[in-house]
């Protein structure tokens, strides 16, 4: 599973080079922000509007991305005043891809070591669209320091309103998918003392299973503390 999810991540960053430079030179050069295509452009605000709600401190706000790559914070530029936070990257395999790019008032930083992640404390974490990739996510969850956390997002996320289920991918048949159930998801976050706060639909051509099972939509949530 792992060198699948390498070999997935490795093509889908490559893949995705060229878009990201042409939103980060949109970006720099005007007023308002790139206009991505399909659904991005709402979970994007939807994590924007998360941000803004975080107070700023003395020192710069710690945000983790984690299992994503630079296309998330990149379009955030012209959306909202990104200068009081320092993003960090949780890419495990960014030994394969060029992170050389310059951003118009965005700190980030690329980490592909878990160890690093699960010692350092965030005050937002963002998960995205990743869950589904990690089979042992509960696992992974119960490692990250949730002490100075005070939201959860995760968007364009397969959920089962039924059981955990494991899917093939429909575009790429050597992944499998973990669709995790809402009720067991919302209860575990409680369970940590976040509140579910927001929840939205995308539209369901955006979930890549083979196979759907128990009403599966795709998601967005917010979690607070």
């Amino acid at each position: 599973m792992v060198n699948d999810l390498s070999n997935y991540w490795k093509i889908y960053n490559q893949e995705k080079k060229k878009l990201l430079q042409k939103v980060i030179d949109f970006n720099n050069k005007n007023k308002f922000n790139f206009l991505e295509k399909e659904n991005y452009n709402h979970i994007r605000d939807i994590l924007s509007l998360t941000l803004i709600n975080i107070k700023p401190n003395r020192n710069k706000v710690k945000i983790l991305d984690y299992g994503s790559n630079l296309l998330t914070i990149s379009n955030l530029n012209n959306k909202i005043n990104t200068s009081n936070f320092n993003f960090i990257i949780y890419d495990p395999f960014s030994e394969d891809f060029n992170y050389n790019f310059k951003f118009k008032n965005i700190n980030y930083k690329i980490i592909s070591d878990h160890k690093k992640i699960c010692k350092d404390q965030f005050t937002l974490i963002n998960f995205g669209s990743s869950i589904q990739y990690q089979h042992n996510f509960f696992m992974n969850l119960e490692k990250l320091n949730l002490k100075k956390t005070n939201f959860i997002v995760f968007t364009s996320t397969p959920i089962s309103l039924g059981k955990t289920y494991l899917s093939k991918q429909s575009n790429h048949n050597y992944l499998t998918q973990k669709i995790y159930s809402f009720d067991y998801l919302v209860n575990k976050l409680k369970s940590k003392n976040f509140k579910l706060i927001f929840k939205s639909r995308n539209n369901d051509k955006y979930i890549a299973c083979k196979k759907k099972k128990y009403k599966t939509f795709s998601l967005n949530l917010v979690f607070k503390k």
